[in-house]
């Protein structure tokens, strides 16, 4: 296996980072490796520094290649922009020493929520791109189907001129509207893939919504991801070879993990979960955060930062209304304090992140597929 994939980056990566020997690939060719060896790729959301370690230490030891991400609104509320998030990630597999296995970095959900939006949505592709990122997820699905298509088709361009991946999204994540239950239904999804093909616009995935949600599920919320659903959809845009992005992973078990290959899933997200270990919350076997009736976390004292940082970022939370899944606004607001840990609460935190990567990627078929990457890029 080739030792240095550089020579194999895209023209942006290649502009962006010319002295890195970092193997950040165009996200198009993981999901064509996952798709020919029936695996997923992890997309594992950074929302702050401390969990990479122990997920680029797991991938290189698995020689299991991954996607790190960034969504829109995850830019809101981290320390990151598109060039410091790729920065990060580009030094920190060049720091410890990976050459090997190849790695995208993907725009998430890049959202338009109204057409008034489209231009801003516009620069921060633009954004991206210039910052090195190889995978989009252009999301226009808070709108009807008409206008999502109309918005995805021309925001899309620029990630279609660059050959890079692209995923797009009909029916939104979490949301109980628009359909029976607000599910995305098989026929739309083929209207909306053939739609964007006759406009030259040729996605690699499709994001639905198929009963999952973002974050942390509370109460008697239980997960809910639909997987004949998602089965039907993904046989009904086959004609286009377009797989399926799975949204919402934490809080899902394993086991219904490992079943998301034979559903035409290539892609899966899972951002609250290491965000769960940073901060040391306690979890459930499916790693959704365990939580008192009134919402609130319970925090492990021999996991994740230290108490007395986790008592001041709670008592924040409580002060500024940013209980409940708002916690994520923490990773900014604590920034500094987040970044200073001291050392054995880096090592707890790369420890359990490294063990839990790999049983991801265990579950989703991807270890050992560096090697299906790399005949692709090779080839």
């Amino acid at each position: 296996m080739s030792s240095d994939l550089s020579k194999y980056r895209p023209e942006n990566v290649q502009k962006r980072f010319p002295n890195s020997k970092a193997p950040l690939v165009n996200g198009k060719v993981l999901y064509q490796a996952a798709r020919k060896a029936n695996a997923m790729i992890m997309a594992a959301n950074i929302r702050c520094r401390l969990p990479l370690e122990g997920v680029i230490r797991a991938s290189m030891a698995t020689q299991a290649p991954i996607i790190y991400e960034i969504a829109k609104s995850e830019l809101g509320y981290t320390e990151f922009d598109p060039m410091s998030f790729a920065e990060f990630i580009v030094t920190e597999n060049d720091r410890l020493g990976n050459t090997s296995v190849p790695f995208a970095i993907h725009g998430d959900h890049i959202t338009v929520k109204k057409p008034e939006e489209k231009g801003e949505v516009a620069e921060l592709v633009g954004a991206e791109l210039e910052a090195g990122f190889t995978t989009f997820a252009i999301d226009c699905s808070h709108m009807e189907n008409e206008l999502n298509l109309a918005a995805t088709l021309e925001l899309a361009q620029p990630v279609v001129a660059s050959g890079l991946g692209l995923e797009v999204e009909l029916g939104e994540i979490g949301a109980k509207s628009g359909t029976a239950e607000g599910f995305t239904r098989p026929d739309e999804a083929e209207w909306f893939i053939s739609e964007l093909e006759k406009g030259g616009v040729h996605p690699n995935l499709l994001a639905i919504n198929n009963g999952s949600i973002h974050g942390t599920y509370f109460g008697t919320t239980q997960e809910g991801i639909q997987l004949e659903l998602t089965k039907e959809i993904w046989e009904a845009i086959q004609p286009w070879d377009v797989d399926i992005a799975q949204h919402g992973i934490t809080g899902t078990s394993l086991d219904k993990i490992t079943q998301f290959i034979y559903h035409g899933i290539r892609k899966g997200n899972v951002g609250t979960f290491w965000q769960n270990i940073s901060f040391g919350l306690a979890m459930n076997q499916n790693g959704n955060a365990l939580t008192t009736p009134e919402k609130l976390y319970i925090k492990r004292s021999y996991r994740g930062v230290p108490d007395e940082l986790w008592d001041k970022m709670w008592k924040w939370a409580e002060e500024t209304g940013n209980t409940g899944g708002n916690i994520k606004k923490a990773n900014k607001a604590f920034v500094d304090e987040l970044n200073g840990v001291g050392e054995p609460y880096k090592e707890r935190i790369t420890l359990q992140a490294y063990e839990e990567a790999i049983r991801l990627f265990e579950a989703t078929n991807s270890a050992g597929l560096a090697g299906e990457v790399i005949a692709i890029l090779t080839a």
